[in-house]
């Protein structure tokens, strides 16, 4: 009876190991499908998907050394003082704890953000909370790769 239980344990443990295993790398797959979608958006100046994908709280360090929350970011692409050509982003490393992930990351960029030059390579690091059932991206901070 003793080791019936024993091995019940062991088979319980090993399956929930297994279930969590899988569960992160399914979340890593779809935080990364949406760190490339919001790439997509900033280029198209998605307002909807970038508003929908960031918390009212969000806070952005951009290469430039510029602070701006949600709002500000949201109204430079409205208004065109913040216009990427293209983002190709690249080496993205995602790490999951719960409900909070961050996002490491580079990025070739063409553009302007605020009206300022973002023309280069950047590395950035975003971090990520689940909020009602889907993830927002609560921070971005940038940093231009000296050429």
């Amino acid at each position: 009876m003793m080791q019936y239980r024993r091995l019940l344990i062991a088979a319980v443990f090993v399956v929930t190991a297994s279930l969590t295993s899988v569960w992160a790398e399914d979340v890593q797959a779809q935080l990364t499908k949406l760190e490339m979608d919001r790439a997509v958006a900033v280029v198209k100046a998605d307002i909807a998907t970038l508003d929908k994908y960031t918390s009212d709280d969000y806070v952005l360090i951009n290469m430039n050394g510029h602070m701006a929350g949600k709002s500000e970011m949201i109204e430079g692409f409205k208004s065109g003082s913040s216009k990427l050509t293209s983002e190709e982003l690249s080496d993205l490393k995602v790490r999951v704890y719960g409900n909070t992930a961050v996002v490491t990351g580079k990025a070739d960029v063409k553009g302007t953000l605020g009206g300022a030059d973002a023309t280069g390579q950047i590395l950035f690091t975003r971090v990520y909370v689940k909020k009602d059932g889907r993830w927002q991206s609560t921070s971005l901070q940038q940093t231009r790769v000296a050429n």
